[in-house]
């Protein structure tokens, strides 16, 4: 029957081991931050965003009775729009008028509203902030020339125009680089902490001890540089060449 040791490690041996890998831990984290310091700074494209906003109403009532059921008729509405204004029906129209090269833009186009609000924020995500600030503009301009024929609504109203952000969303440098700084650390602690659980060798009288062994003596050993510096007593200043072996081995012979 074999006995399983279960090893538990406690605070004070996780600092051991910390302050014993802390170069590790450090070098780990100045990879991974200069990683990616050259991500944000030098391969990943800024993204810029433009926002405009339009009101879509329906046809006014005199009956002040039927008021609300004109505003919950808004606002069911304007869900209604969050949908058509980001289709390929309006979409294509602004490709084809600003001669973008793709659609790639049109997964970067939104459109909604917050709750009981009959005010919808269009919002255009692009590397460029000029053209953004085209695509929102346009992409309003059409929806509310088309929005009679698609949605039978003529009462549509542009209430801001885009204005070009000329700072960007992402990337965002400090985030980045203390995402990375995290990274690294976290990184390395693992690797120390494999290391460590994976380290089988005996290395002082303490491991012997963690097994459940008792340490019977101890000896000394010599170092290559004590014979190099001539410091072991009972011994010749260095080692003997193989000359002399050699030498030796064949008066032995004779």
């Amino acid at each position: 029957m074999q006995e399983t040791q279960e090893q538990t490690i406690d605070l004070r041996g996780i600092f051991k081991m910390i302050r014993k890998r802390l170069g590790l831990i450090l070098f780990s984290a100045l990879i991974v931050t200069i990683l990616g310091s050259i991500y944000t700074f030098f391969i990943a494209s800024p993204v810029y965003t433009a926002s405009t906003q339009l009101v879509v109403k329906l046809p006014n009532s005199d009956n002040s009775a039927a008021y609300a059921g004109q505003v919950t008729g808004n606002i069911q509405m304007a869900n209604t729009i969050n949908q058509v204004i980001v289709s390929p029906v309006i979409l294509d129209k602004v490709q084809s008028n600003l001669n973008l090269s793709d659609d790639a833009f049109q997964k970067q186009v939104t459109a909604a509203n917050q709750t009981n609000s009959q005010v919808i924020t269009l919002t255009v995500k692009y590397s460029n902030p000029y053209i953004a600030q085209k695509i929102a503009d346009e992409t309003a301009k059409i929806f509310s020339s088309d929005a009679a024929k698609l949605l039978n609504v003529t009462n549509v109203n542009i209430l801001s125009k885009a204005k070009a952000q000329t700072t960007p969303i992402s990337p965002k440098p400090k985030l980045y680089l203390a995402i990375s700084v995290i990274a690294g650390l976290v990184l390395g602690l693992v690797i120390a902490l494999l290391k460590e659980l994976f380290d089988n060798k005996i290395n002082k009288e303490e491991d012997i001890e963690a097994l459940g062994l008792t340490v019977l003596g101890v000896t000394t050993y010599d170092q290559m540089s004590d014979f190099k510096n001539g410091t072991q007593s009972g011994t010749n200043s260095s080692p003997p060449s193989d000359l002399e072996v050699n030498g030796s081995s064949k008066e032995n012979k004779r």
